[in-house]
């Protein structure tokens, strides 16, 4: 593998970050054009992404950042004022360099001369960059550069320091006379260096280094307590290099130089060494293997603690209880690398809803709360698109014009509300809009005329029982399709994905107040709080969150209306599900009947089973390579501490 790929991932990634920051700058920009603070915000990421790409030799995204970085100095320096127009045209910049950030070595296919022309009218001045003004264009951006912290793929320096401080080197490299990419290529041989000593400094400076102001020559001092082949090994593995000499190196002024990097003085005079603090990027799919891993040991764990406590192996239970409590905090320890901040997710949103507003003509104020609450990567994976969907509702078929609202007694400028906080084991995310809310009455009538019930079905629901017709399959009340909603892709796909999930969702409106959509979602999908029950000889995992309550009732309390079994409990009507029939069980006859109640779609159902084993802890198998590939019902297996198999019930499917 080239040794540029590795730099090519972190640019992916540290690029993403700097646009992030760029799109929360704009938008709050667009509230506030004269905010000094914002507009530096702008500058930086602008800046440093340019030096980045300019880095990496990725032409086209050096040019559209120069340009944009240019027009933020002016305003900066108050030459121009950023209107509406400006804004919209750095908006698009900027999605033009997400999709050029995506796949950067094809950067150079995507034409931007539109745009640095649109950043060139209005009396924007924009000048082509030259390759000596990659850094610095003039002594402001000196004063603004010196505040960005170094990105990753520009300061490998000390990123392998050792605590020894064995001999000192001169290290003297040579570029061969072809090379495009110096600045690249002389971080790669200092990042392979300091992972076998510490770097003590360069010649010259890294700043020159990074701003390509050398030839083609650089030296490393480095102090290590490897020999000089292995160093001139470490060097001569990167590309394009043409020469590497190394000779011992005893100036004082790079002893002074390592006496202060791994030493201070306290305050009695005496000198403690420094720790060093690291992070390292661990891919996703290493994570998802130790979870994997950590959920086998578990399964294991499990089947030898019943193991010893069936054949009273007494020495072994005490072996095992010290296993159990290792195995818990490794699994804690993993859950916890796995979790990030939702923010990630609803950093997205006020960008999009800005946009969907301004097609719309809308006015629409995004707040957005809990953005700090941790979830598991995988759930805040699957989570987004039914987050889009939901606020593309909100802004299409829940807040009204302005000119409606102002009709109706409300302020022009509606508001979404999404909000995320931590009960117990699970998060609850809200989307709450002061729109025009639901029309029961007219959830009835769409009903009956895409033909999905009766006129007279449809008259015996409820209003609650009439919003929640908005999840069935099919269900629209759109009364034309936008580029906003009616794509296909309706409420009972979201339902069907938070089901997947062990989740659960719930729709509340009042007409003419709003909507408000619950979501209640598990920390994680890997490992699941659920209900254990028995069916039969089978036992099932039914997600906690779905469940409300377990009860037990008697064979003559069950009432029969439309052919369905019902039970009232607490003046509330409660249909009965009976698992038997629906698994082709045979039931065990019993006069008692033990209902476990759980929550679909904002209504409660009871599913009658014959035993309740308890909660616990479970870890989800995934179905993708099972016989019961794409079965409805089911969210997963897992397997218990006897060895043997449990299906993971998809309550929202399954009824």
């Amino acid at each position: 593998m080239d040794d540029m790929d590795e730099y090519k991932e972190m640019f992916a990634v540290e690029s993403a970050e700097h646009l992030q920051s760029m799109n929360d700058a704009l938008l709050s920009l667009e509230k506030d054009p004269a905010n000094s603070e914002t507009i530096n915000v702008m500058f930086r990421a602008a800046h440093t992404l340019k030096g980045m790409s300019a880095t990496m030799g990725y032409t086209n995204i050096k040019e559209l950042t120069h340009n944009m970085e240019n027009l933020m100095d002016r305003v900066r320096k108050n030459e121009i004022n950023l209107d509406s127009s400006a804004i919209d045209v750095l908006f698009e910049c900027l999605d033009t360099l997400e999709k050029m950030v995506e796949t950067p070595e094809k950067s150079s296919e995507i034409d931007i001369a539109s745009l640095i022309g649109k950043l060139s009218t209005n009396d924007y001045v924009s000048v082509p960059l030259k390759d000596e003004q990659i850094v610095q264009t003039n002594a402001a951006h000196e004063a603004i550069s010196n505040d960005i912290p170094a990105a990753g793929i520009n300061a490998p320096v000390n990123s392998g320091e050792k605590s020894e401080t064995g001999n000192i080197y001169e290290i003297t490299v040579t570029l061969h006379e072809s090379c495009m990419l110096k600045s690249a290529r002389s971080t790669v041989v200092m990042r392979n260096l300091s992972e076998i000593g510490e770097i003590i400094e360069t010649v010259p400076p890294i700043k020159d280094l990074e701003d390509e102001k050398f030839d083609r020559e650089f030296k490393v001092i480095i102090s290590t307590i490897e020999d000089a082949k292995k160093l001139e090994d470490a060097a001569k593995k990167v590309s394009e290099i043409s020469k590497v000499e190394v000779k011992s190196h005893t100036g004082s002024k790079s002893r002074e130089k390592i006496e202060e990097k791994t030493c201070v003085t306290d305050g009695n005079g005496s000198k403690t060494s420094i720790k060093s603090v690291q992070s390292v990027r661990v891919s996703i799919e290493r994570l998802d293997s130790l979870m994997n891993l950590v959920g086998e040991l578990i399964i294991n764990k499990i089947r030898l603690m019943q193991l010893a406590s069936v054949h009273k192996l007494d020495d072994l239970e005490e072996t095992l209880a010290s296993l159990n409590r290792l195995t818990n905090d490794l699994q804690e320890e993993i859950m916890a690398s796995r979790m990030v901040p939702i923010e990630q997710i609803f950093n997205r949103f006020p960008r999009m809803v800005r946009d969907l507003a301004k097609n719309q003509e809308k006015e629409i104020d995004l707040i957005l709360e809990g953005g700090d609450i941790e979830l598991d990567r995988t759930v805040l994976d699957e989570i987004g698109d039914p987050l889009v969907h939901i606020l593309r509702n909100c802004i299409d078929h829940g807040i009204e014009s302005p000119e409606v609202r102002k009709q109706n007694g409300k302020n022009e400028k509606g508001t979404i509300r999404l909000t995320a906080r931590r009960e117990k084991n699970h998060v609850v995310i809200e989307a709450v809009d002061d729109g025009k809310g639901m029309d029961p009455q007219k959830m009835r009538e769409t009903a009956v005329k895409k033909g999905l019930m009766t006129q007279e079905e449809a008259a015996k629901l409820s209003d609650t029982e009439a919003i929640n017709l908005s999840f069935m399959a099919g269900f629209s009340t759109a009364e034309k399709v936008t580029e906003i909603s009616g794509r296909g892709v309706g409420m009972d796909v979201v339902r069907t994905k938070i089901g997947g999930m062990g989740g659960s969702i719930k729709l509340e409106s009042v007409p003419g107040k709003g909507t408000m959509m619950r979501l209640k979602l598990p920390l994680t999908v890997a490992i699941i709080h659920s209900l254990m029950v028995k069916v039969g000889s089978d036992i099932y995992a039914i997600p906690i969150t779905n469940v409300i309550r377990d009860l037990s009732i008697k064979k003559e309390e069950i009432k029969t209306i439309k052919g369905e079994e019902v039970v009232l409990i607490r003046g509330d009507v409660l249909p009965l599900v009976r698992l038997h029939k629906l698994f082709d069980i045979k039931g065990n006859g019993s006069e008692e009947l033990l209902v476990v109640v759980v929550e679909r779609a904002g209504s409660n159902v009871g599913l009658v089973v014959d035993q309740v084993i308890g909660q616990q802890e479970v870890i989800i198998k995934n179905l993708d390579n099972n016989i019961l590939k794409g079965v409805k019902g089911f969210a997963g297996a897992t397997i218990l501490g006897d060895g043997n198999v449990a299906l993971i019930l998809d309550v929202g499917t399954l009824l």
